[in-house]
């Protein structure tokens, strides 16, 4: 190729180069019916997994969006789901079965509710039973030592009864992977009318973000380093809605709560 046709392809890669669009390329890959979020079942396995409500299961998806197991879910009469965390491998036990901590709650009052919640593996077989469970978080309590926290909740008595339940976990790549940071909950929970989402103080410019359980975006918008959010419900539909704090790609927060 001669000088004169060298500078001419430049010339067009350039002009090229500048006529593409400037700003993110998004390709959407799939569409659920449900909330989705990612796990990382051990040290090198990442999947995607869902709470089905109505059908009382856990879905597991691999990357490519093909479906890789169904956990059922044994409820009591008049339960439903609350939350579904910890879909791992090694977390609670060192078998190689799946394994996963749920709550469930069953509507009272629009200010109270009964609460369960429990570790089972993927056959459904219960390994712990959390009474009273509502909310669990994985924490760091020393440089090998690893804690799952649960809070349980107890409406049968007046006033009612806060618990914290604290379980030694093994030292593995998975604790470490799944540790999360420990806030205040989303009160009053269940809501009627307007809730308070406690925020990371001082994380300014972080995105705020409110989702029904079917996946639809009630909310969003950036923090300025508040340490709570007031959020009107007045006129929501009954339900379970999760909200996330994200720094840049990065959750900070994660949590659900119930508008009745």
């Amino acid at each position: 190729m001669n000088t004169k046709n060298k500078i001419l392809l430049l010339g067009l890669v350039a002009v090229f180069l500048g006529a593409r669009p400037v700003g993110a390329q998004l390709t959407l890959e799939k569409s659920y019916d449900y909330s989705l979020t990612a796990t990382r079942l051990d040290a090198t396995q990442y999947k995607y997994y869902l709470m089905d409500v109505t059908n009382h299961q856990c879905r597991i998806y691999n990357t490519d969006h093909t479906l890789w197991k169904t956990i059922n879910i044994t409820l009591p009469a008049n339960y439903y789901l609350y939350d579904i965390k910890f879909v791992t491998r090694d977390l609670f036990n060192a078998d190689e079965a799946i394994e996963l901590w749920y709550s469930a709650y069953e509507y009272i009052t629009a200010e109270t509710g009964r609460y369960t919640s429990a570790v089972i593996n993927e056959h459904g077989t219960v390994l712990a039973d959390l009474p009273g469970g509502l909310y669990a978080y994985v924490v760091r309590a020393g440089e090998e030592a690893y804690k799952l926290i649960v809070y349980s909740y107890d409406y049968s008595v007046t006033p009612g009864k806060i618990q914290t339940l604290v379980y030694a976990l093994p030292s593995s790549v998975t604790a470490v992977a799944h540790v999360t940071a420990l806030l205040p909950d989303p009160w009053p929970n269940p809501a009627s009318g307007e809730i308070f989402l406690p925020l990371m103080p001082g994380e300014s410019g972080a995105l705020l973000q409110v989702f029904t359980s079917g996946g639809q975006l009630m909310l969003e918008q950036k923090t300025s380093g508040e340490s709570l959010y007031r959020l009107s419900t007045a006129g929501w539909s009954p339900g379970i809605y999760t909200y996330r704090l994200l720094a840049g790609e990065n959750p900070l927060v994660s949590k659900r709560f119930v508008v009745h």
